[in-house]
């Protein structure tokens, strides 16, 4: 049985960190007003655009152009309530979302829970594809992504979709402000101090909207780049395996090798054929539908070569400007 919405709505704000009031946060606003128009909400923007509709308990706060982390930092302080609820201005609630989440912190023995991520109902040709390709174990490993069906302890869960109380979020020290991505696995670690769990939830949904092809071009190449701060920060073995796709990278330039050694020339020839046969099959099985076939298998591709190229850049020591080309919300 769920808890009544008056019970578990009116101890919660809902905070979202935006760069401009666009169309997607009007849509994610909307939704919560509509959902739980007794809620507070906190909407950081980097500047406040244009102006929109007064919203009943909607807080629009300008805190310039400063990163993700530091935005929910800002907002979580403001919240005047027990719990805090995160969400990415560009996704918007399901039904019973809070209820649901509220109802798991005070039954369970947990910090923190999140859950699904959900595809927007209607989506552009390459939004589904790469919507597929992030499904992929190839691309990530990620619970959230994979809609499970069962409950289950992990490591981390995406700030886009993250329910806990306000103390806990203070006294793990918020969010890291320097970085530009990776900024939730660097909060689930200091949440799971002294052995406190992460649960995730496939009742705890939200409907995110999934990225173009050059916004996940974008988003690949920062979270290259952003893997080696989380390295220099956290010393956790763990993050060494995301160099994996760096060297996947050099691998693939080492190309003009095999004209000089034979032997490299078969090894690099067949570690490719398999690597594109597993890349194929996987697509293959993600895109039930033929006319996503291909671009779930290009969109793969991208996921798989682009990390590497964001890091490469980050340890040749050469300027990314990730701020200016990637807005993580």
């Amino acid at each position: 049985m769920l808890v009544k919405k008056n019970q578990t709505i009116k101890n919660v704000t809902i905070i979202v960190p935006a760069k401009i009031i666009e169309k997607n946060l009007i849509k994610c606003l909307d939704v919560c007003q509509k959902r739980y128009s007794t809620t507070p909400i906190v909407v950081l923007l980097d500047y406040i655009n244009k102006k929109i509709p007064i919203l009943k308990n909607t807080r629009l706060l300008s805190t310039g152009p400063i990163s993700i982390g530091e935005k929910r930092n800002i907002g979580v302080a403001s919240a005047r309530t027990n719990f805090i609820a995160l969400l990415d201005s560009d996704a918007y609630p399901s039904e019973d979302w809070l209820e649901n989440g509220i109802k798991l912190l005070k039954k369970k023995n947990i910090v923190a829970v999140g859950g699904t991520e959900l595809d927007f109902p209607s989506q552009s040709y390459m939004e589904e594809c790469v919507s597929k390709a992030s499904k992929s174990f190839l691309v990530t490993v990620l619970n959230f992504r994979k809609n499970l069906k069962k409950e289950k302890y992990c490591d981390y869960l995406p700030s886009c979709n993250l329910i806990l109380k306000k103390k806990t979020y203070e006294n793990s020290g918020g969010m890291n402000s320097s970085l530009i991505t990776g900024e939730d696995w660097d909060f689930g670690d200091k949440l799971r101090k002294n052995g406190k769990k992460i649960l995730y939830s496939p009742s705890v949904r939200i409907f995110h909207k999934s990225r173009n092809l050059k916004n996940f071009f974008k988003q690949r190449l920062v979270y290259g780049e952003g893997v080696i701060d989380l390295i220099k920060i956290k010393k956790n073995p763990f993050y060494l395996l995301s160099l994996i796709f760096l060297f996947f990278l050099i691998f693939l330039l080492s190309f003009p090798t095999v004209f000089f050694y034979p032997l490299w020339e078969k090894i690099y020839t067949n570690t490719l054929i398999f690597y594109l046969t597993i890349v194929f099959f996987e697509s293959i099985r993600l895109s039930k539908k033929p006319l996503l076939f291909l671009g779930t298998f290009f969109a793969i591709l991208i996921g798989n070569i682009t990390p590497g190229i964001g890091t490469l850049i980050k340890v040749l020591g050469l300027n990314l400007n990730s701020k200016k080309i990637y807005k993580n919300y």
